[in-house]
């Protein structure tokens, strides 16, 4: 990657306005604006452009490779590991290593410049939440030398070192958080759409964040010692059953602050994108299907997560729902198929990148493995309250999930009585995680569970482990030694 500084004049032109709550994601154009550039905006602008692609392409891409559902008709690219290389090429180039990790140097600077101490951890928490997606993208990438701008053509790291650059980023982070003054002269509040400012809460995110890496290396290295110090510390954590802490990006019921995901949809109505009743409403989607594996765990456990992550077609309201399986091949009657939920398709939907059920179910791992001490009493409580969290994820919505049946599914889960207890909350991990893709992708690729079926008209015999590096950096690099195909393993698959 030839490393290109942005102009401050070009970052200056992303204000955000903030006059409502629903605001923050409008961009103000005004030729008359200030120029300076508050720190927040920036990192608010790179919140936006990591957001865009998880939904647009990361997301849905990681659900197809995993088979977490079905894609059809004009979707089906990823269902066989195919994705545009121009996309992959504007991912790496202009948005990952530009518009996120080159922007939040800069609003780190910005904010240093303010004595914005909580500020520069936020933007800090945020970008090794990126550099942690990129990783798990593309595998080896520039990492040490990619924020040096008199290096032209920075070496790639190998999957070691980018994770304890990683891990490292949120340490100093979480060094610089002061619980005791979270006032605007040293917090970003006002553009900050993840948690206005609240460091108890990013606090919180950077620990649960620093498990997921520490947890995500744990197969190929030992670091049972830190994860047993943050797990006995007393330490914050996203943990709040009722979602209350969860890191998620929202969006609203508005066309100029709508979910990208459900864009996709919304522009191709006339392609039939959405079933409709007799009154012209939307009653399901009709390009995800519910998908065999899933369908598979989910109806012999009575597992009351199947009719929130899927609805039935709209002529079988009370039938049983027939997963598809992926890959070239034929698919269910239409009538008995099952489709992603409108919880998940719909203007206003979050966009979610870490909930309390991926923390206890990481937990409940790490108990039960050895890794911190507590063993398949603390594995089992743990997995009770994540597989809770996941269940109250839907309350509020029209998908929610009776108290009764959420219940009565906890009274199922029991650690001792399993053969295998940790592939049991690997499994778990793997239905938790539906719908955001990219981790699904990278902790599927870590446990390796359930087994998968690699789908007809896959051109590998394995599951894909990564996406390749474009052939534009391929081409200009000189000092790029690795060209990786998709199914390499990455640096912490089992």
């Amino acid at each position: 990657m030839k490393n290109y500084i942005k102009t401050l004049a070009i970052v200056s032109a992303l204000f955000l306005s903030t006059a409502c709550e629903d605001d923050f994601l409008d961009v103000n154009t005004d030729p008359n604006a200030s120029t300076t550039v508050p720190p927040g905006t920036v990192m608010t602008n790179s919140m936006i452009a990591m957001s865009q692609n998880l939904l647009n392409t990361l997301n849905p891409n990681g659900e197809a490779y995993i088979q977490h559902h079905k894609p059809v008709v004009v979707l089906t690219g990823p269902d066989t590991y195919n994705y545009s290389p121009i996309g992959n090429n504007n991912f790496w180039r202009f948005t990952f290593y530009g518009d996120i990790i080159k922007d939040l140097n800069l609003a780190v600077l910005l904010a240093e410049e303010e004595g914005l101490t909580n500020g520069v951890a936020q933007i800090r928490i945020f970008q090794a939440f990126a550099w942690m997606i990129g990783a798990d993208t593309w595998g080896e990438i520039p990492f040490t030398e990619s924020n040096d701008s008199e290096i032209l053509f920075p070496k790639f790291d190998t999957g070691d070192i980018i994770y304890q650059g990683i891990i490292d980023i949120l340490d100093d982070a979480i060094a610089r958080i002061d619980l005791a003054d979270q006032s605007f002269q040293t917090t970003i509040t006002d553009y900050d759409p993840l948690y206005a400012g609240d460091m108890n809460k990013w606090l919180a995110f950077a620990n649960t964040l620093k498990l997921r890496a520490l947890m995500r290396v744990s197969y190929v290295e030992d670091r049972s010692q830190e994860i047993t110090d943050l797990l006995t510390g007393g330490n914050e954590f996203i943990d709040e059953l009722d979602g209350s802490e969860n890191a998620e990006f929202a969006y609203f019921p508005t066309r100029s602050n709508q979910n990208f995901d459900y864009a996709t949809f919304d522009n191709f109505v006339s392609f039939g994108s959405f079933q409709t009743d007799a009154g012209g409403n939307r009653v399901h989607q009709r390009w995800r299907l519910a998908s065999d594996e899933m369908v598979e765990l989910l109806q012999p456990a009575n597992d009351p997560r199947l009719f929130s992550f899927f609805q039935r077609n709209i002529n079988n309201p009370s039938g049983p729902i027939e997963g598809a399986i992926n890959g070239a091949g034929p698919l269910p009657d239409e009538v008995d198929r099952g489709y992603v939920s409108l919880f998940y398709i719909r203007q206003d939907k979050s966009d979610e990148w870490l909930l309390a059920s991926e923390y206890w179910l990481l937990a409940a791992e790490a108990y039960e493995r050895g890794l911190a001490p507590g063993g398949t009493v603390a594995a089992q409580e743990a997995l009770e309250n994540g597989v809770l969290a996941s269940m109250n994820h839907f309350d509020g919505s029209d998908f929610e999930i009776s108290a009764a049946d959420k219940q009565a599914f906890l009274n199922t889960l029991d650690l001792a009585a399993e053969t295998d207890a940790t592939e049991f909350i690997q499994i778990q991990q793997y239905i938790a995680l539906f719908n955001q893709g990219s981790e699904a992708w990278a902790n599927w690729r870590r446990t390796k569970k359930p087994a998968l079926d690699v789908p007809v008209g896959a051109p590998i015999n394995s599951i894909i482990s990564r996406v390749e590096i474009p052939n534009s950096e391929i081409e200009s690099n000189i000092n790029i030694d690795i060209s990786p195909l998709i199914d390499v393993p990455v640096y912490f698959e089992r």
